[in-house]
């Protein structure tokens, strides 16, 4: 999948240069392979029919606590409702009638999706987009939570497509800088690792409100603006760096003056998906331990604030869904694994809602479990 510098010649240098996979199969079959949810320590709710598991285990929590705990996998139906941001019958946080103050559990939640830009990702970035709309729908009628900040990154510092483009066109000066030059330059925050986007691949802007690099709740045309953010284009690096770009994002960036001047909250719950069809397998950007040390650390110690969803490759594990469309992520599925808010699912489901759907139910445990920062 890194073929950049022997397919990319002159006028071919368009469709070349993409990270492209011949083996994947356009007409993806299979159901949602959903791993199993280690260290779920108390009762979830709704745990009714539809409960799908697929390969997985124990992970070792690196540097987090309270990894000890069953292994239950509660799922939760999907809802067809619009979207209701900053309208609708649940607002503002539950109060019970006999102390009349608000219900303990998480009043914020923190979303972070980082997906993969790479050439072989077009598909899943449409699932990714057409999921999304009943994942949040469902998460404001079960976690009855209202006050959101939805962030995308992509997995390369701005556009590693042009920058090769421009690097090949130094060596074939009678390509005259084609495509080069019909690609926007990233510059700034746009050519950051990690930072929110809010523009499409085009270079058009998306529709995201507010002036941050996030959406807050009452964003406008909600679901259509996380579609136009999802879909990050497939002209990125093809060594995708996930991981690095997660650490990124919830770090320095986030604090004032920074690009993701914001994001993180210290009173919310944060949760961290990740969608990429490769393992992110460069040494220099750390481990599965190494990562889940950064990911606590940006919420203050308290692992437990934190869910982490992961889409990835399974064709290492039993009854796998992707079958020479992706690649094995063991280093993935272990980070992922190491939470006790984590799992992960196959990257090749033809269908994300499954996965999302068991997801809520994760996400309103967490949220009821959610521990305030000192």
């Amino acid at each position: 999948m890194r073929l950049f510098f022997t397919a990319c010649i002159c006028t071919a240098l368009l469709p070349a240069c993409a990270d492209t996979d011949d083996s994947r199969d356009t007409q993806q079959t299979g159901v949602s392979s959903i791993g199993t949810l280690p260290g779920i320590s108390t009762t979830a709710p709704g745990s009714g029919g539809g409960e799908t598991t697929g390969p997985g285990g124990s992970g070792t929590a690196g540097e987090s606590e309270g990894s000890e705990a069953s292994t239950a996998n509660p799922t939760s139906s999907g809802n067809t409702e619009g979207v209701k941001f900053d309208v609708g019958e649940d607002t503002g946080p539950i109060v019970p009638p006999e102390t009349g103050g608000p219900e303990g559990g998480c009043q914020k939640i923190d979303f972070l999706f980082v997906v993969d830009n790479s050439g072989s990702m077009a598909e899943e970035q449409e699932a990714l987009a057409v999921s999304f709309d009943g994942f949040i729908s469902s998460i404001q009628n079960t976690v009855k939570v209202e006050d959101y900040h939805i962030m995308v990154v992509d997995t390369d510092a701005g556009n590693a497509f042009l920058q090769e483009c421009l690097v090949l066109c130094t060596f074939f000066p009678e390509c005259e800088g084609y495509p080069c030059n019909m690609l926007p330059q990233p510059e700034g925050c746009d050519a950051t690792l990690g930072v929110g986007l809010t523009k499409d691949p085009s270079d058009s802007e998306c529709g995201v409100a507010g002036g941050q690099r996030y959406m807050v709740d009452g964003q406008p045309n909600l679901a259509s603006t996380f579609e136009c953010l999802a879909k990050v284009g497939t002209n990125g690096d093809g060594s995708e760096r996930p991981m690095e770009a997660m650490v990124a994002a919830v770090g320095p960036l986030t604090k004032p003056a920074g690009c993701n001047d914001g994001f993180v909250r210290k009173d919310a719950l944060l949760v961290v998906t990740f969608i990429t069809d490769e393992e992110d397998d460069q040494e220099s950007n750390g481990n599965p331990v190494g990562w889940n040390a950064s990911l606590v650390a940006a919420k203050f110690g308290l692992e437990k604030n934190i869910v982490v969803l992961g889409l990835i490759g399974d064709p290492d594990q039993p009854n796998p869904v992707c079958t020479g469309q992706a690649e094995a992520s063991p280093r993935l599925r272990q980070f992922a694994e190491s939470f006790t808010y984590g799992s992960w699912g196959s990257i090749c489901s033809p269908d994300y809602a499954p996965f999302f759907d068991a997801a809520v139910s994760v996400i309103d445990t967490a949220c009821e479990q959610f521990e305030p920062p000192g």
